[in-house]
């Protein structure tokens, strides 16, 4: 599907990354004024473009330092300008795009405008970067009025926000989905969009839920051959609200000589949900279809499917921000809100 995008208004929101850095004696520092620096850029592709606007936050986000509350801030931004543009794009830092972007899609529902997130490996100051070329493809997609959803697009491809992980840190293209096909695609300079992929609208309003951020509130533990059983004492410590567990293969676990049913049963007793998911790049859960993952399902763990770890993570931290139930959490998780899971 290729549509035209004349006189759309797209919002350029600049949060930081190393898309708007530039070479100083001290090593890389953001540029002063990066939104005239990318305005400069673009004026001789303006042309061939949507309109646009270009902001950015006062103070630049590393992303390796984003925190549910930066994710509050973002959303908050977006819906502040929601009424007045076509469409939006988010410069950001690739280390924790995909948690930023699947974030946004479960605090940004049922959209009628799109959201996509894209920044760079190189920074646009330096020789082959792959900068402007991110943003000028995110522009084009964001024009798209049958696009609406959170997405990124990356290395001339369009994917769902939720379903997207980071894959290199050197290659330009440095994002992919594990378990989903691209939504679009850059073909000639021209957006295509996989109509069939692409989410459909409920009717109504967009939901902007928009709960207080909080950290801490969600654990991970990552099985390793011979782990040590205290480190499920350091897990049950943090007293996390939720906790995902990275399974073997289709979701097994060792029995570490009972030690890991002794945690799954103090985690249920304290009102933890646990979450299992696969350690393997591709093909999701199926927890109890090995005799080594029964131990999973017989102490009520909720299986992850196919999501991946950014968006299981960013979803439970949505979650547990506004409940302590675990049932509820459980139940909420498993629900499928904005095409995070088959």
């Amino acid at each position: 599907m290729i549509l035209s995008e004349p006189h759309r208004r797209i919002a350029v929101l600049h949060t930081g990354g190393t898309i708007g850095m530039r070479r100083t004696p001290r090593g890389f520092a953001p540029y002063e004024d990066f939104p005239a620096v990318l305005a400069k850029a673009l004026e001789p592709l303006a042309a061939g473009l949507p309109l646009f606007d270009i902001s950015a936050f006062a103070t630049p986000i590393d992303s390796s330092e984003a925190t549910p509350a930066d994710w509050l801030a973002l959303a908050v931004a977006l819906r502040d300008l929601w009424a007045d543009y076509d469409g939006f794009v988010v410069l950001h830092g690739t280390d924790t795009m995909a948690f930023s972007a699947a974030a946004l899609s479960f605090m940004l529902r049922d959209l009628d405008k799109p959201v996509v997130l894209t920044g760079a490996q190189i920074a646009m100051a330096v020789e082959g970067s792959d900068g402007l070329g991110n943003v000028v493809s995110a522009l084009h997609f964001a024009a798209q009025p049958v696009l609406r959803e959170v997405c990124i697009a990356f290395d001339g491809l369009l994917l769902r926000g939720n379903r997207a992980t980071k894959v290199s840190t050197r290659r330009v293209a440095a994002f992919a989905c594990p378990d989903f096909e691209p939504l679009g695609r850059i073909v000639d300079g021209v957006p295509v969009l996989e109509a069939g992929l692409l989410l459909q609208r409920a009717a109504g309003a967009p939901v902007f839920d928009l709960a207080p951020a909080a950290s801490g509130l969600v654990a991970s533990l990552r099985f390793v051959p011979g782990l040590a059983p205290a480190a499920f004492d350091a897990c049950l410590e943090a007293a996390p609200r939720a906790i995902i567990l990275e399974c073997y293969g289709s979701g097994n676990v060792p029995s570490l000589n009972g030690a890991t049913g002794a945690f799954l049963a103090k985690a249920r007793e304290r009102g933890i949900a646990v979450i299992a998911r696969t350690q393997v790049f591709h093909g999701g859960t199926s927890p109890g279809a090995y005799a080594a993952g029964s131990l999973l399902t017989d102490h009520g763990v909720i299986d992850g499917g196919d999501m991946t770890f950014e968006a299981s993570y960013a979803k439970l931290c949505h979650l547990a921000a506004q409940n302590s139930d675990a049932r509820a959490i459980a139940a909420a998780f498993a629900r499928n809100w904005a095409g995070e899971r088959s």
